[in-house]
């Protein structure tokens, strides 16, 4: 599984907005497996060293500088 850009969630927003549920709220899922959801409660903030170290940020997946965090 590969984790969403930016552009990746503007383009299934879009989709969403277009079926009539711009108005909900979102879920994240807590893991990769979607084994737990929480909502989201804050917008974008950059990823940091103490984000690297706090949330564990895996750079197997994708380096610091290259994510952001939602939520």
């Amino acid at each position: 599984m590969k984790p969403l850009t930016i552009n990746d969630l503007k383009r299934e927003c879009e989709k969403q907005i277009k079926l009539g549920n711009g108005n909900k709220v979102i879920m994240l899922s807590d893991d990769d497996e979607g084994n737990g959801f929480h909502y989201c409660w804050y917008t974008f903030c950059p990823a940091d060293e103490q984000m690297l170290d706090k949330y564990m940020i895996d750079e197997k997946i994708a380096k610091m500088e290259d994510t952001i965090i939602l939520g």
